[in-house]
């Protein structure tokens, strides 16, 4: 596959060498230390000197959303010679630093306006080309932790090229992430996630005995949280200074403890003693969800897959991005709708149309690669924006018709084990942007899949579509990516589950079931005794009204079956277990207290 070289959203990523850029705060004494944090796509060059001093929050006399320096600052004489604090929202980042640098300040510093959700790198926007001083983000964690601090006295902070004797480090682009951020519960088949790690040592000094370690949480739909993994290997006995270690590899971990969150969190440590130990650990997660395929993440303030930036190509125009997934468990269920990010530069979206695709792929040669001859459009999506439409930025989920009939059934996948393609389009003159998840980045799960001559189009975290041939992506020869970007796209295609029919109930002569107890507080138990060979069993629970409450899959089946389901977070009512097999189904009611 060719690799397509653009400028991206007009700015580029910030990919400079680790060891000269450093966020520190230096005082006050409990806030002490090296800060997690990316630098702007625009702005000084952190590698090129350090700026220190005390910072202060920008006020643009806007009341509520002052701080968040979308107009001129009204105190300048706060700002003069300090950092500039932002807080994220409203404005574009090159306008928010633009107007700090005007108002005298000598760097820029934008908290992130949400928690969990780290740090990203900021595009340049309209202004961000005119911005000179250096521009970094830090999370909305540390934003609060400072700002409280400076309710006591001055803070001061050191930005750039600040070099310490022992400092190994460990990013974003560093470490393998899961090959999807959200997966249904159906649909985690052979989904195994192999964590590994690439570690950088950006100190003066040689680093001995190096080690990598990986642990793995896993927090359910309640709340709980249980450690679920954990390993260590050695890197080295010695990493240079100023050098970067191979890809370290730890045993795969398969997700068995179903619906919920599972954190998995890298760190690299040495026998020396570091000044800075803040970014020697990096934390990523993905999601079992209930119906919902992603590459990216989830947003758990939104519920939704995590956007942190919009990509489209230089100069705008048509673009398509592509996500490719395999359904395992598929036979009746329906790809009933598609979730995708947009934005624009223009001054709103009003009658900018936008479209989103699902394509059927028969891998007939499997060998893991898109040819033309085995993809088809099975449904699509279309919206265009209404001409009062205000905003630049939203999201949609849009159901998905069926690309025969043009009716919203959306696509019934016809048997297990199918490939789908979900494409996110835009055709007209505009520049309009999709989003993507830079939380989550593939490059060291594409080169490890790469050496070990593994790598299939489904390991990519996006497809860029740069031909086509009859309305359909050229795959063979129109294909790209983004030179020097691994983010996920995050759009998402979300499930159905097969609704149960009257036709294929089945008796005990069949299998038995018993639910127990009944009625349940917190533990639900099924037992089942088959009278005939299945190679599967499902479990679907549904409230009074048929709505899908929890459903998962077994394809290791015995002859007798045990099942336990937490049911403790369910209102309490009357419930149905649904037991389907290759034969058919059983129902039984049972409460919950």
């Amino acid at each position: 596959m060719k690799i397509f070289t653009t400028s991206i959203l007009a700015f580029f990523l910030s990919l400079g060498v680790l060891s000269a850029q450093t966020v520190v705060v230096n005082s006050p004494a409990d806030l002490e230390g090296v800060y997690a944090f990316d630098a702007a796509g625009f702005g000084a060059v952190l590698t090129d000197t350090t700026w220190t001093a005390d910072a202060a929050f920008v006020d643009d006399g806007s009341g509520e959303t002052a701080s968040q320096g979308c107009g001129a600052a009204v105190n300048g004489a706060d700002l003069d010679g300090k950092i500039a604090l932002i807080d994220r929202g409203s404005c574009e980042f090159g306008l928010k630093c633009l107007n700090a640098e005007n108002a005298g300040a000598i760097a820029a510093i934008v908290f992130n306006n949400q928690p969990g959700n780290g740090t990203i790198v900021m595009g340049a926007g309209v202004n961000g080309g005119s911005v000179t001083i250096p521009c970094v983000m830090l999370s909305y964690e540390d934003g609060q932790a400072i700002r409280q601090a400076l309710e006591n006295g001055p803070v001061n902070i050191t930005i750039g090229n600040l070099k310490f004797n022992n400092d190994l480090a460990v990013g974003v682009q560093d470490v393998i992430h899961a090959p999807a951020g959200i997966v249904p519960m159906d649909q985690l088949g052979d989904f195994e996630f192999l964590p590994g790690a690439r570690t950088t040592n950006i100190g003066l000094n040689d680093a001995s005995n190096v080690v990598l370690n990986a642990t793995i949480d896993y927090t359910d739909m309640d709340g709980n949280t249980s450690n679920v993994y954990d390993e260590s290997m050695m890197v080295t006995a010695t990493l240079a200074a100023d050098s970067v270690s191979a890809l370290t590899t730890l045993p795969s971990f398969v997700p068995a403890n179903g619906m919920g969150t599972y954190t998995a969190t890298y760190t690299v440590s040495t026998d020396s003693t570091e000044t800075s130990a803040g970014d020697n650990a990096l934390v990523t997660t993905f999601d079992v969800s209930q119906n919902m395929f992603s590459k990216a993440s989830l947003d758990p303030n939104t519920g939704e897959p995590r956007t942190t930036i919009g990509y489209t190509i230089s100069g705008g125009g048509d673009v398509e991005f592509l996500s490719v997934f395999n359904v395992k468990n598929a036979m009746d269920y329906t790809i009933d709708s598609v979730y995708f990010y947009v934005s624009t530069n223009e001054p709103s979206l009003a009658g900018i149309p936008v479209e989103a695709y699902i394509y059927e792929w028969n891998d007939l040669d499997g060998n893991g690669g898109l040819s033309n001859d085995e993809v088809g459009i099975a449904g699509l999506s279309t919206f265009t924006f209404p001409d009062d439409f205000e905003g630049t930025t939203t999201t949609l989920t849009l159901p998905v018709l069926d690309f025969i009939t043009f009716e919203e059934t959306g696509v019934v996948i016809p048997e297990d084990d199918k490939n789908y393609i979900l494409g996110v389009r835009y055709t007209g003159e505009f520049v309009v942007f999709f989003g993507f998840d830079e939380s989550v980045d593939h490059t060291q799960y594409i080169d490890f899949r790469t050496a070990n001559e593994t790598l299939t189009d489904f390991d990519y975290s996006y497809l860029l579509v740069t031909g086509y041939n009859d309305f359909i992506p050229d795959f063979e020869g129109g294909l790209s990516l983004f030179s020097g970007v691994g983010a996920a796209s995050s759009a998402a295609m979300l499930l159905t589950a097969p609704e149960v029919s009257t036709e294929d109930i089945v008796g005990a002569d069949v299998f038995e079931m018993e639910v127990f107890p009944n009625p349940a507080t917190e533990k639900l138990m099924t037992t089942l005794s088959f009278k005939e060979r299945t190679a599967y069993v499902e479990y679907h629970i549904t409230d009074a009204n048929g709505r899908y409450i929890f459903s998962s899959r077994d394809n290791q089946v015995d002859d007798r079956e045990q099942a336990e389901f937490d049911v403790k977070s369910l209102p309490a009512g009357q419930y149905y277990m649904t037991i389907r097999t290759e034969q058919g189904v059983q129902a039984k009611p049972f409460v919950k207290q």
